[in-house]
């Protein structure tokens, strides 16, 4: 007759030994994502490869974007095998093994915290094509449609002016940003786009601490993925070569946080504009960002 007693003493260690095996997962993984988080904040290169991973990416947090840089080479669209599935894709039977370990948060709300899974690259995913999204130009005309809600995305006044020098500038003294109606739609939803995100770092003066040379980088950062989220024309951030000055002395932690309210600027601007081109299509698609990426 087997003991009772020894059937109880081997599930209780094989517990234990799961137990101490996922803490030691969870550290490894954290260690990753802050190695990765450093790369990126230090070298221009990464800093760049961030940026356009990110905003092919934009529900995805700042740091499974970095963990999937580090995992999975050539990465351009990623997410969780419920998120392929929403998109009609699954993934290969041959790759189920070889995905970028991330955090996800769990399945049933009633949880708090995040579980440690798994993100695919579309590479390693079979199934439906990816919708594309035609770009925005000039003579696209959607682009006064898109231009106009990028400027409902201004935390403070719009104002035309042909005084200035630029397609758009914001002016932290008058809390306003200015327009030249003589450069090109395009011109001008690219500089918006990084004049909001000052605007919207300056707080409406609430932010004592700001200058535009602080939140520089940050603000071509934002202007840069809403960009290329809609495909406008944009140059890289060209401080993006300074990027490890900018965060030279911040521990991981900090460097994610900052990185993280890039991302969620960008994702809200462009969240904006899009309910307004393209509303039922938003609506589809940031549901299926949100249960599965």
């Amino acid at each position: 007759m087997p003991s009772i007693s020894d059937i109880i003493k081997n599930k209780t260690a094989r517990d234990q030994a799961r137990t101490e095996q996922l803490q030691t997962d969870r550290e490894m993984i954290s260690a990753m994502r802050d190695g990765a988080l450093n790369l990126i904040t230090s070298s221009p290169e990464h800093f760049q490869e961030y940026l356009d991973l990110q905003a092919d990416n934009i529900r995805c947090s700042v740091g499974n974007v970095a963990l999937s840089m580090s995992q999975l080479q050539g990465a351009t669209r990623i997410g969780t095998t419920d998120y392929w599935h929403t998109l009609g894709r699954y993934v290969r039977d041959d790759a189920i093994n070889a995905g970028a370990k991330v955090f996800v948060p769990p399945r049933n709300k009633q949880y708090r915290g995040y579980f440690m899974g798994n993100y695919y690259d579309v590479s390693q995913t079979t199934g439906k094509p990816l919708p594309q999204q035609m770009p925005l130009t000039d003579k696209d005309p959607r682009m006064g449609t898109a231009l106009a809600a990028l400027m409902d995305q201004s935390p403070v006044t719009v104002a035309e002016s042909k005084d200035i020098d630029a397609p758009a500038r914001y002016d932290p003294d008058r809390l306003t940003i200015f327009i030249n109606p003589d450069h090109s739609a395009t011109a001008v939803f690219t500089a918006l786009a990084a004049e909001i995100a000052l605007a919207r770092a300056h707080d409406r003066g609430y932010n004592q601490g700001f200058t535009r040379e602080t939140y520089a980088l940050d603000a071509q950062s934002v202007g840069y993925m809403v960009c290329r989220r809609f495909g406008v024309e944009c140059p890289p951030p060209e401080l993006a070569a300074h990027v490890a000055g900018f965060y030279e002395g911040y521990p991981a932690s900090s460097r994610g946080e900052a990185l993280e309210s890039v991302r969620d600027t960008s994702r809200k601007i462009g969240d904006g504009v899009e309910q307004t081109i393209s509303p039922r299509q938003q609506e589809r698609g940031g549901n299926r960002h949100f249960r599965g990426r």
